[in-house]
């Protein structure tokens, strides 16, 4: 054989190689066989359903139930009540527009329990028009049982936080009106004898009593507005943030508070979280920062009240937080009770501020 006999026979496709590609084509082809290869491997439930919402195929079943108990029968017999209705909707919306939709719904299985599903039906056109619909079912059971343990342990909290409030309460009421009462009380008693008994040689030793009396009051006032301050339930909570304010002043030269809120008192609940968030930012800014100047901001808009603590000391790194810095932990806690997230921006030697937006309940 010739070198260019040789050349061109080496030249030539493999038998093979050229068998496989045209095996490929004509599979890519065949819709069928595709369509039955697309149901045997996927987890997930796929069927067609025509214009009424009755399901005309499907690759396999849910447990318990056979082919013929699903194929022939509306998609929406399988859903709970409150998500028929909805689904009924989509789907004629699907038939309508041509557009894709998505829709979350749940099922009743036989054995009662309840299953969840994301699903996704697109329209299959046929000569200009919608002739049927695929329906892509992506179960999130698991992902349902996580956001319903949450909101268990987001309930918890919620309750757990609750009841401390009640308790700080309490304990400033006990403090205000036993122990306070009676420093008061003693106050008096001894003032009364001082102006009976003056140049008394005992004149020092009551001054001395009188100076541990005064002391140990205002650490009664103090510990009274350290749980709850009385204003923040008599007054609201700009009063209450004042208060804070004021004792911030002890530390740093110069507090600045402002705000824009109407004059009817904001929620309860929201007023107890506004006020444990400027208490903690404004306890950083004391305790740890060694600012010079802290402004708080509280303004309501619409239906949100925004909340900024901003201060000038030495600052630190958001992301190195131990993990055992609870009063960060406690704003974001808080504000994830109302769907919030606080932001916290910054930067060592920069300062820090602290961010915070509340929903507000509709109707207050």
């Amino acid at each position: 054989m010739s070198g260019t006999a040789r050349r061109i026979e080496r030249s030539r496709p493999q038998g093979p190689a050229t068998d496989d590609a045209a095996d490929l084509e004509a599979v890519l082809c065949d819709a069928a066989t595709l369509w039955d290869t697309l149901q045997r491997t996927t987890g997930e439930y796929v069927a067609i359903v025509d214009r009424d919402g009755i399901i005309r195929a499907c690759n396999h079943v849910d447990e318990g139930f056979t082919r013929d108990q699903v194929i022939g029968h509306s998609l929406a017999r399988f859903t709970v009540p409150e998500s028929s209705e909805a689904l009924r909707e989509v789907v004629r919306q699907v038939f309508e527009n041509g557009q894709t939709q998505m829709l979350e719904t749940t099922v009743r299985r036989l054995d009662g329990s309840l299953n969840y599903f994301v699903l996704r039906l697109s329209p299959i056109p046929h000569a200009g028009r919608t002739a049927a619909i695929m329906v892509c079912c992506e179960g999130i059971r698991p992902l349902k049982d996580t956001e319903q343990a949450l909101t268990r342990e987001r309930n918890v909290l919620k309750r757990l936080l609750e009841i401390q409030e009640r308790e700080r309460q309490l304990i400033s009421y006990e403090i205000h009106d036993g122990l306070a009462q009676y420093l008061a009380a003693a106050m008096l008693h001894l003032q009364a004898y001082t102006h009976g008994h003056r140049g008394a040689s005992a004149d020092g030793d009551l001054a001395d009593g009188m100076r541990l009396l005064e002391a140990a009051a205002a650490e009664s006032r103090r510990l009274i507005g350290g749980l709850r301050p009385p204003a923040l339930d008599e007054l609201g909570i700009v009063a209450a943030i004042e208060s804070l304010v004021a004792e911030a002043r002890t530390d740093v030269p110069t507090v600045e508070f402002t705000h824009h809120l109407p004059r009817d008192r904001l929620p309860p609940q929201l007023e107890t979280i506004i006020f444990r968030i400027v208490q903690e930012a404004l306890t950083n800014a004391r305790k740890h920062a060694h600012a010079g100047t802290v402004t708080v901001t509280v303004e309501r808009a619409a239906d949100t009240v925004a909340v900024r603590v901003q201060d000038d000391g030495r600052g630190f790194d958001p992301g190195a937080v131990p993990d055992n810095s609870f009063g960060l932990e406690g704003i974001r806690q808080r504000c994830r009770l109302l769907g919030g997230e606080p932001r916290v921006m910054s930067t060592p030697g920069a300062g820090t501020t602290i961010e915070v937006t509340l929903p507000v309940p509709a109707g207050t």
